[in-house]
């Protein structure tokens, strides 16, 4: 539990609903339906229930109220002092037992955890908050900041430590460190939405994945991040699981005066285009090449430049067709029309069977999975709609 689950439950008390609430804490509303659910539906008593799409405090939580008051109270002025939003309880717990034991060895001890994950865990703490011990070679010592903090955290985990089993399961669990994600695309805020989330502590790697196999780079990984493209996926090496992310319909970037009045084209319609594909060898040629081939065509490939300057050039002028997906269309007025085949692509994230990456690989994927809802909300609004609309084809668009 952290400080928005303690702010929701205040919310709820006050009686605002989901739209307000994530308007007051930052959130977008699935988010904020995501962790009531998550509430209502705890082990224990839950200080929360449903009834429709409304939640209300049981009992159980009308008693909780005074511990919940105090624990915001406490965290928020934790939060103001180290510059924060969010106050994970992992962190106060590692901290208030380094203050408690007077060092890391004595807290991995107390915490049950190896010493040199204490002590990274501190390390990387410490660069979110600030500078919280002294190192000395007896132990630790409190820094100035620490000893503004310490009453509060206390406070803190004392509130909580009497919320705990009431209102939702304890975040306890014990997250990987030091994973690495080797990704075909940069996401921008994904490593500090897992840093920050106490997820793992990540580095990602952008890698090109130009032909039918992995790379050593992926290989070497905890997390791979890839696109399968129609007829050119790629074979999962033995050992690692995957779970799609998500899958975009494929489109056909064309000419202006080519399809004008469309809403989607065939394959077979395109045979008489020059074609831009990726460079000889690379999976988006491999695809382009194998889709017309089954549609009944070779393409007349003259241009290899998909990405960058030259490559949006070609498009722009539209002396070439390429595939495309739906929130991969570049932005502009570049004409596109949906292929009348069902092909997708899908981005999938691999990890490693039976390593530490697998519940991040899986908050990783959902967290892919909402940013991509929110690009077609925000830019493709009828297309989220139509995916909705027919949730046999799409079920990954269904509403939360």
């Amino acid at each position: 539990m952290d400080t928005i689950d303690l702010r929701l439950l205040l919310g709820v008390a006050d009686g605002l609903d989901c739209p307000v609430l994530a308007g007051r804490l930052g959130l977008s509303e699935t988010a904020v339906r995501k962790r009531l659910r998550r509430l209502a539906g705890s082990a224990g008593v839950s200080c929360l229930h449903r009834t429709g799409t409304e939640y209300h405090l049981t009992d159980q939580g009308q008693a909780a109220l005074g511990s919940v008051s105090q624990a915001t109270a406490a965290a928020e002025t934790i939060a103001a002092l180290i510059g924060v939003d969010v106050v994970a309880m992992r962190h106060v717990r590692l901290v208030t037992s380094v203050a408690a034991t007077g060092s890391i060895s004595g807290a991995a001890r107390r915490l049950g955890l190896p010493q040199p994950a204490v002590s990274a865990q501190l390390t990387r703490t410490e660069r979110r908050w600030g500078t919280l011990f002294d190192r000395t070679p007896r132990g630790v010592s409190a820094s100035p900041l620490l000893v503004q903090l310490l009453p509060h955290l206390q406070k803190l985990e004392k509130e909580m430590s009497r919320l705990s089993g009431t209102t939702m399961a304890d975040d306890t669990t014990i997250v990987p460190d030091g994973l690495t994600v080797a990704s075909e695309f940069g996401f921008t805020g994904l490593v500090d939405a897992l840093r920050d989330g106490g997820l793992a502590n990540v580095r990602q790697h952008v890698v090109t994945i130009p032909g039918p196999n992995w790379t050593p780079a992926m290989l070497a990984a905890d997390i791979c991040v890839y696109a399968d493209l129609p007829l050119a996926g790629l074979a999962t090496p033995a050992g690692w699981d995957t779970i799609v992310a998500f899958e975009d319909p494929a489109y056909v970037l064309l000419p202006k005066d080519a399809g004008a009045d469309r809403t989607t084209i065939a394959l077979r319609e395109l045979a008489e285009h020059d074609w831009l594909t990726g460079p000889a060898g690379t999976r988006n040629q491999r695809s382009v090449l194998a889709v017309c081939r089954a549609a009944g065509f070779v393409p007349r490939i003259r241009f290899t430049a998909l990405n960058g300057p030259s490559g949006r050039h070609i498009l722009k002028d539209g002396v070439a067709v390429a595939l495309t997906t739906a929130t991969l269309v570049p932005p502009g007025e570049l004409h596109t029309v949906r292929l009348a085949e069902d092909l997708r692509v899908a981005l999938t994230v691999a990890w490693r069977r039976g390593g530490p990456a697998a519940p991040t690989a899986a908050w990783l994927a959902r967290w892919l999975r909402d940013r991509h809802v929110g690009q077609l909300a925000e830019r493709r609004p009828d297309l989220l709609a139509a995916l909705r609309a027919d949730p046999s084809r799409w079920p990954g668009y269904a509403p939360t």
